[in-house]
């Protein structure tokens, strides 16, 4: 590589981490304390994928939430705590998309490379070795070589099974490592819904089966998350208007039995759709 590339490239490596450091100084999470490998892999997903501003995004959704609690709902208002949750939790939701926390940066290219593949079609219906093999017909064989030494994964399994792993990965690798345990838990549950529930951190009664700061149990901050997270995936990648989004999660919502009526994820979806269908300019896709 030439040197003028290789400049540019460490001009842009160092561009987004110091952009993920100031993100990081505004959420109150302390740059020093995070593993190292925490940082490479949120530059990644930043560098190579539409997800961390995805990810920004739901933070600016969540910010105006909260500010609409505070000026209509003061009685159900979110806590400092709550809002921490939510605020660093989103942040690091999709860190697994980076494959699980020892993946080679060879494995972590590739599966970024998958990810970054968006909006297939039937992905219960295809296989990993024919989605590789579709999208990228020069070295298919190569890459499937090289992430099928990642425990958990075959070429023969499905596309969804594949998605499957990634909130896995991120509670793997952001346990213990230097991000806020409260956040922990809130990240690696985003995917409830699907009844992805991994490590089974999520007790039948909503109580977290492990250590995860003074967050206790899965509740409105953890619900919040999945929210945002769903309503940015129908926005952005789905390019649904707001109404035909909302009416989306809503779905989603009732199609998991144990959330079927849930009345905190019912308030928390019915205020979002308030506060954004009275003004619009809150959620700025960049579509």
């Amino acid at each position: 590589m030439p040197k003028e590339e290789i400049t540019m490239l460490q001009i842009g490596v160092e561009s987004t981490q110091d952009h993920i450091q100031e993100l990081f100084k505004e959420l109150g999470v302390n740059f020093e304390e995070i593993n190292p490998n925490i940082i490479k892999k949120l530059r990644l997903l930043s560098e190579r994928t539409e997800t961390f501003r995805d990810e920004e995004r739901s933070l600016g959704i969540a910010h105006a939430l909260f500010q609409y609690y505070e000026e209509k709902l003061s009685d159900e208002k979110f806590t400092e705590d709550e809002q921490r949750t939510v605020l660093v939790g989103t942040i690091f939701t999709d860190i697994g998309k980076t494959g699980p926390r020892n993946a080679t940066l060879e494995q972590e290219t590739i599966i970024l490379d998958i990810y970054n593949v968006e909006n297939l079609i039937a992905p219960e219906k295809t296989s990993l070795l024919e989605f590789i093999h579709n999208n990228f017909p020069e070295d298919g064989e190569e890459r499937l070589s090289a992430i099928e030494a990642i425990d958990g994964i075959s070429r023969n399994m499905t596309m969804r099974e594949f998605y499957n792993l990634h909130p896995r990965w991120t509670l793997e690798i952001v346990s213990g490592d230097g991000v806020p345990p409260e956040a922990v838990a809130a990240a690696a549950t985003h995917h409830m819904l699907e009844g992805i529930n991994p490590e089974e951190i999520v007790d039948k009664d909503g109580r977290f089966t492990k250590y995860f700061g003074d967050n206790m149990f899965f509740d409105r901050a953890e619900k919040l998350i999945i929210i945002l997270d769903k309503y940015d995936a129908f926005r952005r990648r789905g390019g649904k208007e707001h109404k035909k989004a909302i009416e989306l999660v809503k779905d989603k919502i009732e199609s998991n039995p144990n959330f079927t009526g849930d009345k905190e994820f019912e308030e928390l979806l019915n205020n979002l759709d308030t506060m954004i269908s009275t003004n619009a300019k809150t959620y700025q896709s960049n579509k």
